[in-house]
């Protein structure tokens, strides 16, 4: 049986739940079941992640920095306090679980915090060395600046590249990074790119949106995401 993938959804202003195609496209792309993440109540959250069998986290909304113990910056976005809380929690479940789990943007910085690290809540305010542009104004599958990645990671040997241009997408950033996770990949201006545990079977983050790649047949972003499938399958044998 297909693996069972979680995928968290934005919340609009109106009650709604949003997610772009690109993020269960890329599950299905890769032979797993995608399944939207409403918000759900606390009591009903070890119930969700008994029942799938991978979380993936995905864009969206600045992180309450009460989570790292900070306050919030002038220069904070908008935060979704619901859905940080349920994002935390579950993040938290599935790293205990050891089920496989994947990051994008937000999903990274959350990743993060859930593990006791710190974000810059505004890299263009709070970063004293020169800081890029990484919030592109193109479409969302032009790569805007290059990234590199430790070629003895784990992420290396997934992907089969260490030197790329990436899609850009926001404002704030990895600050300090705790174990088990592992800083891997860099832009050109130092700003965090991705992580991987070093502690779990498949756990990586990445600041950029490999979901846009893989659905114009970048073989790295497809290896990406078959991985990932793949590593849920064996973590679903294992029940």
């Amino acid at each position: 049986m297909k693996p069972i993938v979680g995928i968290t959804a934005e919340v609009l202003e109106d009650g709604s739940y949003f997610m772009p195609p690109v993020y269960p496209n890329a599950i299905t792309q890769a032979g797993g079941i995608p399944l939207l993440i409403p918000l759900i109540p606390g009591e009903d959250l070890e119930a969700m992640c008994e029942q799938i069998d991978a979380l993936f986290v995905t864009g969206g909304e600045d992180i309450d920095p009460a989570y790292y113990d900070q306050l919030p910056h002038v220069n904070l976005g908008k935060i979704a306090p619901r859905i940080d809380a349920m994002e935390y929690a579950l993040i938290q479940r599935i790293l205990e679980l050891d089920k496989p789990y994947i990051g994008v943007c937000r999903g990274l910085h959350m990743l993060n915090v859930a593990t006791g690290g710190t974000l810059y809540q505004s890299i263009h305010s709070q970063r004293e060395e020169p800081v890029m542009q990484h919030k592109q104004q193109a479409e969302r599958t032009h790569r805007s600046h290059p990234v590199e990645v430790e070629k003895d990671s784990r992420m290396y040997k997934m992907l089969k590249e260490d030197k790329f241009k990436v899609n850009s997408y926001h404002h704030q950033a990895c600050n300090e990074v705790k174990s088990p996770l592992k800083i891997v990949a860099r832009a050109a201006d130092g700003i965090i790119e991705g992580v991987e545990s070093t502690k779990h079977s498949f756990v990586f983050a990445f600041q950029w949106h490999p979901e846009e790649f893989a659905q114009i047949d970048d073989e790295p972003s497809k290896r990406l995401f078959k991985s990932y499938i793949n590593a849920a399958k064996k973590r679903k044998s294992l029940e």
